[in-house]
């Protein structure tokens, strides 16, 4: 794993240094929960920024872990915003098209079963997400408020069963396999003719650590949200910003805008 003391903050960046490193930049594949939003809503800022971007021609992609129906309404609603990936990576959504699998089809009922002896056997008191009826594949559970050290002891106990946990800012997702946001992002960006050297990822919690796998993407940015938690990530960002939430996501997006 990246050494967490070398993130380089990027508006500490010479701003003639940051415009170059940001100069390749047509795609911004962004996190939603916790990178969108501000207080569990979205930012009407962020809304009007991501119109901004689309008008200056770069392509946003949301990529979260909300279910597939969700996801299409953001996809459908957000200006300028055509397609998006939903389900950690699993599901490529747009308007008036069935869901596209970019990742292999999961088993829910299997990690259900999973949830249910994560509940018995270790006390995990998992509650299914409100949203579970709009998911094909990706099973979650509500985070309640569960800090970093709770969710590090279920995540071994779920290993130990052969299953896969990672979490969100809102959200606990169990998997049969590492969920890869920046998997799908690769299947997505190789089936549009995107190169992968154009897109800037930018997120804040260890579910989205795929998009900030080394060599995978051009720019890789995690909001304020992303140091205090490093021991979850298995890979870290090249950046981070000096806001949490949204004010990440805006500080990034006012930096490709004056380019």
């Amino acid at each position: 794993m990246s050494d967490p003391s070398v993130l380089i903050v990027l508006s500490r960046l010479d701003p003639g240094e940051r415009a170059r490193r940001l100069a390749p930049v047509r795609v911004v594949a962004t996190d939603v929960d916790g990178t969108l939003t501000r207080d569990g809503a979205l930012d009407p800022e962020v809304v009007r920024v991501i119109a901004a971007l689309a008008e200056a021609g770069l392509v946003v992609v949301p990529v979260s872990g909300r279910p597939a129906g969700e996801v299409l309404g953001l996809c459908r609603y957000l200006p300028g915003v055509q397609r998006a990936i939903a389900e950690n990576g699993l599901l490529e959504v747009v308007p008036d098209r069935d869901p596209r699998w970019l990742a292999e089809p999961t088993d829910p009922q299997a990690l259900r079963a999973a949830g249910r002896r994560l509940d018995e056997e270790h006390g995990a008191g998992l509650r299914l997400a409100a949203d579970h009826p709009f998911r094909l594949g990706d099973v979650a559970y509500e985070r309640d408020g569960r800090q970093v050290p709770e969710l590090l002891r279920l995540r071994a106990a779920a290993e130990a069963l052969g299953v896969c946990m990672v979490w969100s800012s809102v959200h606990v997702h169990l998997t049969p396999r590492p969920p890869d946001k920046g998997q799908g992002l690769l299947r997505f960006a190789a089936d549009h003719g995107l190169d992968p050297a154009t897109i800037l990822t930018i997120g804040d919690a260890p579910n989205d650590e795929g998009l900030f796998v080394a060599g995978r993407f051009g720019v890789t940015v995690g909001t304020a949200d992303v140091p205090p938690q490093r021991e979850a990530f298995g890979a870290l960002p090249t950046y981070v910003t000096d806001g949490r939430e949204a004010e990440g996501f805006l500080q990034v997006a006012q930096a490709l805008l004056a380019r």
